[in-house]
């Protein structure tokens, strides 16, 4: 039954095809089909006939060339060409009308109802496409007994039939490049007056550079607006433009057939060097993951490679290192925070999380290189982060620093790896941490905390002592908004000191520690060490034990500023949390100036964002009845935001205040509940309460993906 099912699939033209998949409306095909007919009514006649029904001539005129001296019956186009009565690119069009011929396919993509990946995917789905000997009869560039002729030779050589035909000449080089832009819906020009201006050159070298060029085979010729076109003479080279797209995300990447000898012309423009020819096939092995950002591994993080180890399943170290090169710069252009290399018994798979979310890259070449190599990938990442390659048992944690050039802004910076391998049920997997130390440069007012929230929590910053906590799980940005405040109240005049676990970003002019329990070098043993020191202010990465909260209380009660974090749901929960520390209530209320607590939500796509009702079923969970007061948006979907509907994150945050009537609650041994109730009256605002006035960042969805289930319920019930 499904082979009758296909057999039936591939019998429909490809027009239905395009309409079948929902790429294609019944107008547009039908406008494509009436375009087609003409054209064939076109090709079907003859040269005296064509020229009078596009009027390139008269009928006089035809009559006067046909009396010439030189006429020859059907050739009124050579002479009237010769006499200059018509223009070569009229010429062009009478002598190629019948090979110019377009299918269904290119005249829907010539009228922009579809575009040229929709048409491939359709043509190699329902395996539609042209054989290359068939577009060469059609065209008539050639007869069926030179074709055959041709076929039987390339039975015994491995040249392509394009080049055998070429080197006989059978067919000229461009009628070989006409005939791959009919099989491969990618257009063909010769680009004789083409030329890049100096002003250009940065721009394009900056997109893709020397190597990447060189080992692809591909050019970038034209950047206008959000459209990078780029150019090649091989049409194995297509899914190299289609990487290009998944690597620039925001650019729409078009691709043109150009001639090797154009190509070789172009590239010596470019980059001031030489390429040696087109048929060269360096990068091949690699399937396109050149080094299409300089990225360089620093010498005292790179361990000495043992010849051993250079061949591990298969696959070459220098294979190795390309890969997880590409690996390390898809993840940085676009964004991630971590890195998953995951292994189970039916393959292996890498995952970025991107905004909070794992999405999957899909990459042919690269599911490929993981499924032949991953064993060499792994040891290649064990390398570079000083790990064991030979221990697969135990867990095993390191690091490695890359100095990554960013071509756009021309600037050279560091990027810090936290890597952790964990033994699977087959191999191991593997989670690399990008720190990405631009992301540390950001001040308080950058983060996009609420003014409601900002303007108290600098106030808290100015005071000269007392202790200021940051509440939130793993990867809500708390490491952010500590650095945004040391940033913020830095001055050369004070003294700061941190210690963290681990140093995420460098920070000049603070002092800056790092906790190794190896060596019982803990948060307590630091922060005692750092009240002889000197400070003005102490950041301690987390309070996670009695002895370091009730030192850090300590420190803010004998004249210091205390930054910390706490692992709570939100901010008023850190005062159960220090109790539980075994901090006294009359330490709490004399030290603790705020906790504020925050969580990271998807913002939706600026490009596809409009204005919607949700559902009763979506609402509800907030509110008794449908707020009409409200405004509601989400995002379509589009190429801007890989059809997710969201692009970055932002932040809710909520701030709780240690005021007056809370410090007399907390002297009085109050519980959590009656805290809450005092803050709320004195108009604290919650994290949902900070969501809500940000609805038009964001969806209903993320708040409550995100924001914990207790506090929606309390959030309904007022």
């Amino acid at each position: 039954m499904e082979k009758r099912m296909a057999d039936r699939q591939s019998a429909l033209k490809v027009g239905e095809l395009l309409k079948q998949e929902g790429l294609a409306s019944e107008k547009d095909v039908q406008r494509a089909l009436s375009l087609q007919k003409k054209e064939k009514e076109d090709a079907n006649l003859d040269a005296a006939q064509f020229l009078l029904k596009r009027k390139l001539l008269t009928p006089r005129q035809l009559k006067e060339i046909q009396g010439h001296t030189d006429y020859r019956k059907g050739k009124e186009a050579d002479l009237a060409y010769k006499l200059d009565v018509i223009s070569k690119k009229d010429f062009d069009e009478v002598t190629n009308r019948k090979s110019m011929r377009r299918s269904i396919g290119e005249i829907l993509c010539d009228m922009g109802a579809i575009t040229a990946n929709d048409l491939n995917y359709i043509l190699q789905k329902y395996s539609k496409h042209l054989k290359f000997g068939e577009i060469l009869l059609r065209q008539e560039f050639i007869n069926e007994a030179k074709l055959n002729t041709a076929l039987q030779e390339q039975a015994h050589r491995s040249d392509p039939l394009g080049k055998i035909l070429v080197d006989k000449k059978v067919i000229t080089n461009e009628q070989l490049y006409h005939a791959l832009s009919k099989q491969y819906n990618i257009p063909f020009k010769k680009l004789d007056d083409f030329v890049i201006y100096d002003n250009q050159i940065k721009k394009l070298k900056s997109i893709i550079g020397y190597k990447y060029a060189k080992s692809n085979k591909i050019l970038p010729l034209i950047y206008e607006g959000n459209t990078l076109t780029v150019g090649f003479a091989d049409h194995e080279k297509i899914p190299v433009m289609n990487e290009l797209g998944h690597l620039y995300t925001h650019l729409k990447i078009s691709g043109v057939f150009i001639t090797e000898e154009k190509f070789d012309e172009l590239f010596e423009t470019l980059y001031g060097k030489r390429v040696s020819s087109v048929k060269d096939d360096i990068g091949r092995a690699t399937g396109g993951g050149g080094s299409l950002i300089d990225i360089n591994l620093d010498d005292d993080i790179t361990a000495p490679r043992d010849d051993k180890t250079g061949q591990l399943y298969g696959a070459t170290t220098m294979e190795a290192e390309e890969v997880v090169n590409f690996i390390i710069k898809y993840g940085v252009m676009n964004r991630a925070s971590d890195i998953h290399i995951e292994q189970n018994r039916r393959k292996p798979k890498i995952r970025y999380r991107i905004d909070g979310v794992l999405q999957s890259l899909q990459l042919t070449w690269l599911e490929d290189r993981l499924q032949d190599m991953v064993g060499a990938i792994i040891s290649r990442i064990k390398v570079i982060s000083n790990l064991d390659i030979a221990e697969r048992r135990i867990p095993q944690d390191g690091v490695f620093r890359v100095n990554y050039y960013d071509r756009q802004t021309e600037q050279k910076f560091d990027l810090d790896f936290r890597v952790a391998t964990c033994p699977a049920i087959i191999g191991e997997n593997v989670t690399m941490r990008i720190l990405d130390s631009r992301n540390a440069d950001v001040g308080l007012e950058r983060l996009n905390h609420s003014k409601h929230v900002l303007d108290p929590f600098k106030k808290m910053l100015r005071s000269s002592a007392g202790m200021l906590l940051v509440s939130g799980p793993t990867g809500s940005g708390k490491t952010s908004t500590l650095y945004g405040a040391l940033k913020y109240i830095y001055n050369p005049g004070i003294k700061i000191i941190t210690a963290e676990d681990p140093i995420e970003y460098s920070f000049p002019d603070i002092m800056q520690t790092q906790v190794n329990p190896k060596i019982n070098l803990t948060f307590a043993k630091l922060l005692r060490s750092f009240l002889r020191l000197d400070p003005d202010v102490i950041l301690v990465g987390e309070i996670r034990d009695e002895e370091t909260a009730s030192i850090g209380f300590d420190a803010a009660l004998t004249g210091h500023l205390l930054l910390s974090t706490v692992h709570t749901n939100d901010s008023i929960s850190a005062i159960t949390r220090l109790l539980d520390l075994g901090t006294d209530c009359n330490q709490i209320a004399s030290s603790l100036m705020g906790v504020l607590a925050q969580r990271l939500v998807r913002t939706t796509c600026p490009v596809c964002r409009k204005q919607y009702t949700p559902e009763k079923d979506e609402w509800s969970l907030l509110f008794n009845r449908y707020p009409e007061h409200l405004k509601f948006y989400k995002g379509d979907g589009c190429e801007e935001c890989k059809f997710s509907g969201y692009k970055g994150r932002t932040v809710i945050s909520e701030l709780f205040s240690v005021d007056r009537p809370i410090a007399v609650a907390l002297n009085n041994g109050e519980g959590e509940k009656t805290i809450k109730r005092l803050a709320l009256e004195g108009g604290m605002l919650t994290m949902i309460d900070d969501g809500i006035q940000k609805l038009k960042d964001t969806t209903l969805d993320e708040l409550i993906r995100v924001v914990p289930h207790e506090m929606i319920t309390e959030f309904k019930s007022r």
